[in-house]
């Protein structure tokens, strides 16, 4: 399978990367800036330009070929304006960037509490209220999707445990953790068209999203 991923040098993508190449995928990694493609190159992967706030038609071209789509980008500044720039608006571009260039699915790494702003933490209600608006976005899209969202993320090692359900109480959970869980929702059926929260458990990845339900 060929995979984009989009914010491929993040903390979360880097993870997805790795593993990508792990299981046998081919993949590119969506970046920012060239300066950043030596590590994704190292890990097997080829580097492309996909900037979601600057040419978002050339990511028609970056998508062309590509079975899937996971995106992990995110805004590095916390500024709202910034927050609606990459989470929202970026999002947004690289949905209907993908839709043209004929992609069939598209993972999406969401946030707990993005379905429902109001209930999650004042302090990043801005970026809870982007992700709303472009998760409703792919939801509406032709593209077979999948909302993944997780709690605070953390850079704690791996566990390959987890737990998944339509909405949890708030968690944390290992950025490395949320990533298996981006990969595997590939080939799980279940995943398709339907959204999830994920935190720290104590069932192993793939059978946590075997059981969802």
């Amino acid at each position: 399978m060929l995979v984009t991923v989009l914010g491929a040098s993040g903390r979360t993508g880097s993870h997805v990367v790795r593993l990508l190449r792990r299981h046998g995928h081919t993949v590119k990694a969506g970046l920012r800036s060239r300066q950043r493609g030596q590590h994704a190159a190292a890990l097997g992967a080829e580097p492309v330009l996909a900037d979601l706030t600057t040419d978002p038609a050339g990511l028609v071209e970056v998508f062309l070929g590509s079975d899937a789509v996971i995106n992990t980008a995110g805004a590095a500044d916390p500024d709202p304006s910034a927050v609606n720039m990459v989470d929202r608006d970026g999002t947004i571009a690289a949905i209907g960037a993908a839709e043209r260039a004929g992609v069939a699915r598209f993972v999406q790494l969401s946030a707990q509490f993005a379905d429902s702003p109001d209930q999650g933490d004042r302090l990043v209600r801005s970026f809870l209220l982007a992700k709303q608006v472009s998760d409703s976005a792919l939801r509406r899209s032709s593209l077979i999707w999948t909302l993944v969202r997780p709690g605070n993320l953390t850079d704690d090692p791996a566990t390959g445990r987890v737990k998944v359900a339509g909405h949890l109480e708030p968690g944390r959970v290992p950025r490395a953790d949320v990533a298996a869980v981006l990969v595997a929702a590939l080939d799980e059926p279940f995943t398709e068209n339907r959204g999830f929260d994920v935190v720290s458990g104590d069932t192993p990845v793939t059978a946590a999203l075997a059981a969802f339900s």
